[in-house]
């Protein structure tokens, strides 16, 4: 026998030969076309709704299917229409390949087919070909992971693919929605794809190189016919898409090529049951040269209504070395924006509304050189450009010129640099350029140059702000220069002007002005665009009123470095305000608020400022210097030194290290130190702080010296306060020889002028800021009623003497408190605690007389005058009301002694008048003024002065209550007054308007100084 014959059949009588052989012939049994023919449209109907229909003429679970006459159909209401037909269909791979390595695709293939996607009644007919599953057990969470970068494979693998779509169409219908009907025909794909080995697969752009070739060939022979319709457009016509890319790097050198011809010069719609005309084309050929080793762009044009947009020529050569050469340029560019304004208008309610017109051209535009010696530029030119979207602003640009070259160096791999921001740019130049956009003239010109540095200069007129800034007004001029060796010190250099100048604040609109802006400051980065500190070396702004009169100028040099410590310094700040032309010019939120204190400003206050800031993280710092000239206080040399500290995210704290003011060669002066905090109390006394402050305030001069508005001082004066959570302490105190003021119109009739002599004092303060009464402390007081006779406490306010020009007599001098001979002319006991002011003991010696006080109370409540009252009792004993007339009138009065007692009380300050009621009897007076006070309180008449001729007065009770005077005047009785009987002895005046009463009061004085 046969050696081989007799191997053969010894293998044959192995086991192992007749397992592989069961198997074999058990898997041509199921895997075959006769099986799957009977198998596979059971499997599709049993697994889904639809139904399958079809001839297999392969069927392999090594090699693939391929399927002949396919039909594939949905479930009800679909089941007559096949949302899948094809006349052939081959899924080709090599599974035996996976044990070399191999992932291969031989073959996607789809011949001949028809996608039909169809929607009934908001139903869709692909989703009726799956089955409706039992809602899934809702899953755990799984905990975050980290995003994949790859997927990892591990064996090493080689993948290839090639797909082949022929004659496909595409058709989508749909009942409801505004899209009917759209279709693509003829429809064919070629795409191929082979791999190099890999283990894993990066989810990024490197997955690139992993290719070694690709090709895509989209509708290459012949163009597509589209079929679209909706409730506003209809388009049915043939259009050229045909593309075709491909890269194959298994060659040497490699092929590359690119060709597209997408759109057409003449698309025609119906958008609304009207015709309209479009036109839309990228036509495009480059391609690899093997033998030049060249990338030839033959063609890159963009058409738009026949019109080359943009239209690019050129090659790069080289491509397989390692410096390719690049010349691409912009052949023709022709932007005419006005004719295709007319195709967007009759899109109409299709697109947003857009109006478009101009001309614009980017030819001349390219690039030359290789990777490493680059020339490139950009030429840009506009005409009567205009552009608006909806309702949002305008863009005009009505002429524009701009051209840019510059030489670059792409193959530069240096780091980036604060200094070489862009290290691949080795020079840029920018030719004089010009803009006129939406009425501003903008000019530009420059050079960068890397061993040089760069100098650049930006020209704007008659820039609109409003256009670009809510809330401000006014007409931009600007002269701009950029210099430096480079990017890392840029020095920037700007004068700008603002006609009409206007801004608003909350509602309030400011008047029309003319600003002014000089800046020169340095720009510091310490890292590619990192900006690190900005050093001002010249900051002035100024701004004038419309007549050019200046209202504010503000010089200011400083520096500012940021980072993670913040710094900022200020040296200095110089602010000059010419007071009446600012008014002119702030808006009337503003005005309010600076009027009333005009006169304390004067006409030409003057400001300067040192101050350093700095931040990090929670704690910050800051010191100041300032100085202030304030000529309405006749205020030369105010000074005030702060040295703060501000901790915690929220500033939790600030810690009052120094904070000093002094003013009038330092006859003023004013300290403060401690701390400011938050504690979490309910409501804090200062703001949302309590405080842990000692305050001091003072006056201290050893000779007279003048300080302002007419006022002289000598002597020491001050208060002391410590300021503790709700609690402040403290004192009051004095040693003053002299307080002298006169109005600087002595001498003559229009003089005022006071002294006040050896003032002393020594009051204790305490003040509750938590104390909120309610009740009134003038209001049933028992202490009225109780006296401690022998207990009065000494005075500690004490009063030499007061003396000032008459009350109404010009240059006539008079004692308001006159010196006695054994002590002062006033005396007093005050003192303040739990947040009132009680006077005791007040004494002075005025017009020859005594006046007393007591009962004395005056409440500060919270400190808001609605809670503010006074309360006080009044003895006026012998005062000689003479003294009060010009010395011609006195000799013609015979008796001008008065005794009197006064009660007053008052609540709500806020309305003193309305709220005051006051009782003042008088039960000594003479002759005269009897008759004056009479004449006062009735209306002169025959029988007035014949009671006054009859009767002498007795007594007046005067009572004033919510803003009306009660009156009454008790006479004597005398031989005369037989004639003339009077009821009760009196004459009573009711209810009279204190306006009233004042001006006959008035009246009646200005009868005496006649």
């Amino acid at each position: 026998m046969n050696p081989i014959l007799k191997v053969s059949l010894g293998i044959a009588k192995t086991k192992t030969f007749r397992g592989l052989l069961v198997l074999f012939l058990l898997y041509k049994s199921l895997f075959n076309a006769f099986t799957a023919d009977l198998l596979v449209p059971k499997l599709v109907s049993h697994f889904t709704m639809g139904r399958m229909e079809g001839s297999f003429r392969t069927f392999s679970l090594f090699f693939g299917i391929e399927v002949k006459d396919l039909r594939l159909y949905p479930g009800l209401p679909f089941d007559h229409t096949p949302l899948l037909e094809a006349k052939e269909l081959r899924l080709r791979y090599n599974l035996p390949l996976l044990l070399f390595g191999k992932i291969k695709i031989s073959e996607i293939g789809l011949k001949n087919a028809k996608i039909q996607i169809e929607e009934r009644s908001g139903q869709w007919n692909f989703v009726s070909l799956v089955k409706k599953s039992k809602s899934p057990l809702p899953e755990p969470t799984p905990e975050p992971k980290a995003p994949l970068t790859e997927l990892k494979t591990y064996l090493p693998l080689q993948a290839s693919a090639y797909i082949d779509l022929d004659a496909v169409e595409f058709q989508l219908k749909r009942e409801t929605g505004s899209l009917h009907f759209f279709s693509i025909q003829d429809l064919s794909l070629q795409t191929e794809l082979e791999t190099n080995r890999f283990t894993s697969i990066p989810f990024d752009l490197s997955a690139v190189n992993q290719i070694d070739h690709v090709l895509l060939s989209l509708n290459a022979t012949k163009p597509i016919p589209l079929d679209l319709d909706s409730e506003e457009l209809r388009w049915k016509q043939t259009i050229p898409m045909s593309l075709r890319f491909e890269w194959d790097r298994t060659v040497s050198p490699e092929m590359f090529l690119f060709t597209t011809d997408i759109g057409k010069d003449d698309i025609l719609l119906e958008v609304r049951k009207k015709p309209v005309q479009l036109g839309l084309r990228l036509l495009s050929d480059i391609h690899y040269d093997n033998q030049l080793d060249q990338v030839s762009i033959n063609q890159l044009d963009l058409r738009v209504l026949g019109q080359s947009w943009l239209s690019l020529s050129g090659s790069i050569q080289d491509v397989s070395k390692e410096t390719p050469k690049v010349n691409v340029l912009v052949g023709k560019s022709n932007m005419q924006l006005t004719s295709f304004q007319r195709s967007i208008d009759q899109l109409h309610g299709i697109i947003p509304e857009m109006k478009l017109s101009g001309d614009l051209s980017l030819e001349g535009t390219g690039i030359q050189g290789n990777w490493k010696d680059a020339d490139a530029n950009l030429k840009l030119k506009a005409s009567q450009l205009y552009f608006k979207l909806g309702k949002s602003k305008a863009h005009s640009l009505s002429s524009a010129e701009l051209q840019i070259s510059s030489h670059l160096n792409l193959g530069d791999t240096k780091p980036q640099t604060a200094e070489k921001p862009f290290p691949y740019l080795m020079s840029l130049k920018v030719s004089p350029s010009h803009l006129d956009y939406n009425g501003a003239s903008l000019s530009l010109y420059g050079e960068y140059f890397e061993s040089q540095g760069l100098d650049f200069h930006l020209k704007v007129d008659k820039l609109q702000l409003g256009e670009y800034v809510s809330g401000l007004g006014g007409k931009l001029q600007m002269d701009l220069g950029v210099s430096a060796e480079s990017f890392a010190s840029l020095l920037i250099q700007t004068n700008a002007k603002i006609d009409g100048f206007r801004y608003q604040l909350d509602r309030s609109r400011s008047p029309s002005s003319l600003l002014g802006l000089g800046l020169k400051t340095i720009l510091v980065f310490d890292r590619p665009f990192g900006l690190s500190e900005i050093k001002i070396s010249d900051l002035k702004l100024d701004q004038k009123t419309i007549t050019g009169n200046k209202a504010i100028d503000l010089d200011l040099k400083g520096n500012l470095q940021l980072g993670t410590n913040l710094i900022a310094n200020v040296q200095p700040l110089g602010l000059n305000v010419h007071t009446s032309n600012l008014l002119l010019v702030l808006p009337l939120v503003l005005k309010e608020k600076i009027s009333p204190i005009q006169n304390l400003l004067g006409n030409n206050p003057k400001l300067k400022l040192n101050a350093r800031y700095s931040g990090s993280g929670t704690s910050k710092q800051i010191k100041a210097d300032l100085g202030a000239e304030l000529p309405g206080l006749e205020m030369k040399d105010l000074k005030l030194a702060a040295d703060l500290s501000l901790l915690g995210a929220e500033t939790n704290e600030i810690v009052i290290k120094t904070l000093k003011m002094n003013a009038f060669a330092g006859i003023f002066n004013l300290s403060a130190n401690g701390k400011l905090f938050k504690n979490g109390k309910p409501k804090p006394p200062l703001g949302p702080y309590f405080g842990n402050l000692d305050l001091k305030f003072g006056l201290l001069s050893p000779t007279k010296q003048y300080l302002a508005k007419g006022l002289s001082f000598q002597g020491d004066l001050g208060l002391n306060i410590t300021i503790r959570d709700y609690d402040i302490n403290g004192e009051f105190y004095s040693k003053v020889p002299v307080i002298s003021y006169n109005n600087q119109k002595c001498p003559g009739d229009q003089c005022q002028a006071y002294l006040l002599e050896e003032v002393v004092a020594k009051i204790p303060i305490q003040h509750n800021l938590a104390e909120n009464h309610e009740e009134s402390l003038i209001v049933g007081d028992k202490s009225i009623f109780i006296k401690n006779y022998g207990r009065n406490h000494p005075p500690n306010l004490t009063i030499g003497q007061v003396l000032g020009t008459h009350p109404n007599i010009p240059n006539l001098p008079f004692e308001y408190v006159k010196r006695q001979k054994d002590g002062p002319g006033l005396t007093a006991f005050i003192e303040y605690k739990e947040n009132y002011a009680n006077i005791e003991s007040l004494r002075s010696y005025s017009l020859d007389g005594l006046v007393l006080g007591k009962n004395m109370v005056f409440n500060l409540g919270n400190l808001d005058p609605k809670s503010m009252e006074f309360r006080g009792n009044f003895l006026i004993r012998d005062i000689d009301l003479k003294q009060l007339m010009a010395p011609k009138v006195r000799d013609k009065i015979d008796d001008g002694k008065l005794k009197a007692d006064l009660n007053i009380s008052v609540r709500d300050l806020s309305e003193p008048v309305a709220n005051l009621d006051l009782f003042f009897s008088i039960f000594q007076i003479g002759r005269d003024f009897g008759k004056s006070a009479l004449n006062v309180i009735s209306p002169q008449n025959f029988l007035i002065d014949r009671i006054t001729d009859s009767y002498s007065i007795n007594k007046i009770d005067v009572s004033l209550s919510k803003g009306l005077v009660y009156a009454d005047v008790y006479f004597n009785r005398s031989l005369l007054s037989l004639l003339i009987n009077l009821e009760d002895g009196k004459i009573s005046q009711q209810r009279m308007p204190l306006a009233n009463f004042l001006k006959r009061a008035q009246s009646e004085i200005q009868t005496y100084q006649e």
